[in-house]
């Protein structure tokens, strides 16, 4: 007779699924990869480019699994970017009557940097993402716990 609690128990588990893994909560390679797309689009001259990748960045960070926390802390680390960034952007428009030729640290110029294959070859994927042609994965292809989700 021990043996029908036993049996139970292990439909029981059978029945619910495979156990989940735990919801991610690291989101720093997201937030690099959103960082990294105000300089290189928006502080390059293509803000439109610069939306297109946020916003399919955002798509494919609702379809990973993160926690509600890590939700959370996601969106107002960006936010609290995206204003940081600006103000920044606002002092070198002003400082330099436009914006710069190169930014610190590329090492190339941001017409150079548009002008290249790579760069033309990714601004189309984010068009065809952007008239819904293609998924934001496409986009963005990295794993949701992938070390660096860049542009």
């Amino acid at each position: 007779m021990r043996r029908a609690p036993l049996l139970a128990a292990a439909l029981l588990l059978v029945a619910a699924g495979p156990a989940q893994d735990p919801p991610l909560q690291d989101t720093e390679a997201f937030e690099r990869g959103f960082a990294i797309s105000l300089y290189q689009f928006d502080a390059c001259g293509d803000p439109l480019a610069g939306r297109m990748f946020r916003r399919a960045l955002a798509e494919r960070f609702e379809h990973c699994p993160f926690s509600p926390e890590a939700r959370s802390r996601y969106q107002g680390r960006t936010r609290a970017e995206l204003a940081r960034v600006r103000e920044r952007m606002q002092r070198i428009v002003e400082e330099n009557g436009g914006l710069p030729r190169e930014l610190a640290g590329m090492s190339t110029t941001c017409h150079a940097q548009q002008a290249s294959a790579p760069y033309r070859d990714f601004r189309a994927r984010l068009e065809r993402y952007a008239e819904g042609s293609l998924p934001a994965e496409a986009v963005i292809p990295a794993a949701c716990d992938a070390a660096d989700i860049m542009p």
